[in-house]
């Protein structure tokens, strides 16, 4: 039996060849780009989340922001998106549920398979093929291919009646905070539970468990509501991929125990009142400032808030007009200048834009006033939490 091994080295090691090397491959921009996605990705694997702005981090951060504001980038880099950390396409979702698993050839398979590639052919046995015609072996794979792709898309809801008073009950508990949202996480997707996609909430009607996947999870087809009346049949983990870049659990707050809150807001004899929290709101005169709806200040002080504000007309900090109380919290063990740091963080987005008397006050903030009674209460608890501002809800970071 000929061992084609030894034979094959005996052919490269001839002098003749000696010479030979493969030419260096030319380095594309597009090698670039996607070089820079796969280090994001093994970041994503190495660290459970996308790199942040920081000063060890900036680097991945915005070479992700970069390809995140380019759809022509999110396209060349989706086939290694791996962990779901680009955007979906919009409307339609494209998956392939053919699965191959290509066959482990001996040496001499490998060989006869080279040996007996159409494309060495002869062009007798080749038959009449021009320069640009498919041979028919290819085109049957293509076919068989096409027919195997599936394409799941979202189409009208049938039966969206028996839904749409779901979706307006969690709208009403969101803002009553009967409900609250949580960064994704696949231990809240389950049938019967709501969930927000791209700033819109969706609910798990079904999901039908087809076994583990080659990555060894449970997977399968979904049926998917929208509160906008369309529904989709993606894939499981299709849908946690999409969710864990953009999307937000839906949480019960009745799920927090008895015990938790007592824990949260129970005196004992080792707590110090630190000061009070209080919220006001301006009675300005002028258009500019009485036209703003929900425009709030936020402080904390250590004395009473009647005689903080007592000169409220005549100061910038309470835009030169009289303010009228809208709230206010006693609090313990806070420092005023973390709670002050952590107030102008979290609502930096709609912190108000203006000067007065060349001043430039930063305590007021274009927020509703149930965002900002839950956010007190959050801070008071020690939970992590950041403010959406598109969907005017906050966000607890990681679950409770």
């Amino acid at each position: 039996m000929i061992d084609w091994s030894k034979e094959l080295e005996k052919i490269f090691e001839d002098p003749l060849l000696a010479d030979v090397t493969a030419p260096k491959k030319r380095t594309t921009s597009s090698d670039r780009l996607i070089a820079g996605f796969q280090q994001v990705s093994e970041f994503y694997e190495t660290n459970g989340r996308l790199p942040e702005n920081n000063a060890e981090e900036r680097k991945l951060y915005n070479m992700h922001q970069g390809i995140l504001r380019n759809e022509t980038k999110i396209n060349r880099c989706r086939p290694y998106d791996d962990f779901g950390l680009l955007p979906s396409e919009q409307n339609i979702v494209e998956e392939s549920i053919e699965t191959f698993q290509p066959k482990e050839l001996t040496e001499e398979e490998q060989l006869e398979a080279i040996l007996n590639d159409p494309l060495l052919a002869d062009i007798e046995d080749g038959g009449d093929l021009g320069l640009f015609d498919v041979p028919d072996f290819m085109r049957e794979r293509l076919k068989a291919r096409k027919e195997a792709d599936y394409v799941g898309k979202r189409s009208p809801c049938e039966d969206f009646d028996k839904y749409e008073a779901s979706f307006k009950e969690i709208h009403a508990g969101l803002k009553s905070g009967k409900y609250r949202l949580v960064k994704f996480s696949d231990a809240y997707l389950k049938v019967g539970k709501f969930f927000v996609e791209d700033g819109i909430i969706g609910f798990l009607a079904a999901f039908e468990n087809e076994g583990k996947n080659r990555l060894r999870r449970e997977d399968g087809r979904t049926r998917v509501i929208y509160e906008n009346g369309s529904e989709a049949d993606l894939k499981f983990r299709t849908l946690t991929k999409y969710l864990s870049v953009t999307g937000y659990s839906i949480q019960d707050t009745s799920d927090v125990t008895t015990e938790e809150l007592e824990q949260s807001f129970t005196l004992s004899d080792n707590d110090v009142e630190s000061g009070t929290i209080y919220v006001l709101r301006s009675r300005s005169t002028l258009p500019e400032i009485a036209a703003i709806k929900d425009l709030y200040k936020i402080g904390f002080t250590v004395t009473s808030v009647e005689s903080r504000i007592a000169n409220a007309k005549n100061e910038p900090t309470y835009l030169c007009a009289d303010v009228e109380v809208v709230a206010t919290w006693k609090v313990y063990n806070v420092k005023s200048s973390t709670f002050e740091a952590l107030i102008h963080k979290l609502f930096a987005q709609v912190q108000l834009q203006v000067t007065v008397d060349g001043q430039r006050p930063k305590e007021w903030f274009i927020v509703p006033f149930r965002i900002i009674e839950q956010a007190v209460n959050y801070i008071i608890r020690r939970m992590p939490i950041e403010y959406n501002v598109q969907l005017q809800q906050l966000i607890i970071k990681g679950g409770d």
